[in-house]
């Protein structure tokens, strides 16, 4: 490209410059914004930052990266959509705190943490959330990898993903207190829970995803669902240990999924015929044929 004059991308409106570039890694979409003036002011407003892989690449100089691409955000007043983070075993959560206190100021819609902290045996080390998380009043999703979860008291929250989290029954009963908004739920490779019950007080929930441990990883053993517009919900039992499921009040599902869950046929005929809007069922039950495959 010659000049201004032949860069059609530095034509394109900003809105259109800011979506192609949420597409990027940070350092693709810094290095996008030495094309033009144009561009680089796109980048400068870029409301959607992705370091989810510097987990591979982490050097000092990144944590000064990351404090100047938030603060001139801060700065400028401009509102976060979408943050997304990867840190390893080496990396200090303080700077964690300082950037989630940053992009809460900034209105943070989106907010992505993964922290992948192992033991010298390879176990899951899971890392205390930061508290600043909490004060996220605009916060709509949250998706978070490794963490030890504490109360969550997010009333804007839309959609909640965990995987490789540590939790307790505390916290489903205050998520469901206090998450009255919450639409899609999704808990994979957990710890903690030994039963997971979710009821009334969540009407806008619309699909649940459930997948425990392997065997002897898991003490989850009791799914109870009363949402009464639950259109999608996923039950994966890896581990074999939920005895009993119990899925009640749910007259909006349309989409019901079952694997190696421990039910017999009179169960299920039961619960068929109390969901007269079911459209997809599958139920594969035979969890020891499971196990010798593996």
């Amino acid at each position: 490209m010659e000049g201004d004059s032949d860069d059609r991308i530095s034509k394109l409106p900003e809105p259109i410059l800011h979506h192609i570039m949420s597409f990027l890694h940070v350092t693709d979409a810094a290095r996008m914004s030495t094309l033009s003036k144009v561009s680089d002011s796109a980048w400068n407003s870029l409301p959607y930052l992705n370091f989810d892989d510097i987990f591979y690449w982490w050097s000092k100089d990144l944590n000064v990266v990351i404090d100047q691409t938030l603060a001139s955000r801060k700065k400028h007043k401009i509102s976060m959509q979408r943050f997304s983070l990867w840190l390893g075993h080496y990396h200090r959560l303080s700077y964690v705190n300082r950037w989630i206190k940053i992009l809460i100021a900034c209105n943070i819609k989106e907010l992505n943490l993964r922290v992948d902290k192992r033991d010298y045996q390879g176990s899951m080390v899971y890392s205390r959330l930061p508290e600043a998380i909490f004060a996220a009043k605009s916060l709509n999703v949250l998706s978070l990898y490794g963490s030890k979860i504490e109360l969550p008291k997010l009333s804007s929250l839309r959609e909640l993903h965990f995987t490789f989290v540590f939790l307790d029954e505390q916290f489903i009963k205050a998520m469901c207190t206090s998450c009255c908004n919450l639409e899609h739920l999704s808990l994979q490779y957990f710890k903690g829970l030994t039963s997971f019950q979710v009821g009334e007080t969540l009407p806008k929930l619309k699909r649940i995803d459930l997948v425990t441990l392997e065997r002897h990883r898991s003490v989850l053993q009791l799914v109870d669902i009363a949402a009464i517009n639950l259109e999608d919900l996923r039950i994966n039992n890896l581990n074999g240990h939920i005895k009993v499921v119990r899925i009640t009040a749910c007259k909006a599902l349309k989409s019901l999924y079952l694997n190696y869950v421990d039910i017999t046929d009179n169960w299920i005929e039961e619960l068929l015929y109390s969901l007269q809007n079911l459209e997809k069922f599958n139920s594969l039950q035979d969890l020891e044929e499971y196990e010798d495959r593996k």
